[in-house]
């Protein structure tokens, strides 16, 4: 365990020593209040309420996360580190899970702080305090799932602007998988019947489900069950080196 908290304290402090954990967040803050306030009108409308707040998250998340997670193993790839990292006497799932959580917790800390909106707009409006702790829970699991996405994607290749790419496609595809329209197209396949199956696996299924105020255990399953899924090929790709 210790380990662990060496490679974690070791991501999170070379964040912000330098100025990427910085501008992710204040860039991440500023395009929600801005798509928010100015492109969705939020004063114009006659009943002022954060819904559409949550249901533009997961879109900014898809972007924004990929820049944070581009780094994680591509970086260390492409300066050689890598090889160093793996002579540590450590086990390769600390060296996973320490990178995961140190992205993690950036990001986290971005969601965290988009709590200002909500209590600025209860100034206004009427905000729905259950309604909000489970679309923070919600947005907290699908990024967690987008992270381990990244991460894995990270560790493929040493160019991060690549991983950034791809990163974001592979979420897209996560979340698209969760849309009526997928769900349609899969059941009208030769494997016709999968669209229930298919959806299943889209983060958009889960997460409008938390926005909606709901936390099921069916749901935390499911993120959870992603995440691990995802930290497990990243294990594997990073072991792979080894032989």
């Amino acid at each position: 365990m210790h380990n662990f908290w060496t490679i974690y304290r070791r991501e999170f402090s070379a964040s912000f020593n330098s100025p990427i954990a910085y501008i992710f967040i204040f860039l991440f803050l500023a395009m929600m209040a801005f798509i928010f306030f100015v492109l969705q009108g939020f004063f114009a409308r006659p009943n002022p309420e954060v819904r559409g707040y949550f249901d533009l998250l997961p879109w900014t998340l898809i972007i924004f996360i990929p820049a944070i997670t581009m780094r994680l193993w591509s970086e260390e790839k492409k300066q050689g580190t890598i090889e160093l990292l793996m002579t540590l006497p450590m086990k390769t799932w600390e060296l996973v899970l320490g990178k995961f959580l140190a992205g993690y917790s950036i990001v986290a800390m971005s969601i965290l702080l988009t709590l200002l909106l909500p209590i600025t707009v209860s100034w206004v409006a009427q905000i729905d305090s259950t309604a909000l702790v489970a679309a923070y829970v919600g947005a907290l699991l699908i990024a967690g799932v987008y992270i381990a996405i990244g991460s894995w994607i990270s560790a493929l290749t040493e160019n991060q602007i690549v991983a950034f790419l791809f990163a974001v496609v592979a979420c897209a595809l996560v979340f698209f998988m969760g849309f009526p329209q997928v769900s349609d197209w899969a059941n009208k396949t030769p494997f016709g019947g999968l669209g229930r199956f298919v959806s299943y696996f889209g983060t958009s299924v889960h997460y409008q489900k938390f926005a909606q105020g709901q936390v099921t255990a069916v749901d935390v399953v499911y993120s959870l069950s992603m995440i691990g899924l995802f930290l497990g090929l990243n294990n594997f790709a990073v072991e792979g080196r080894k032989y």
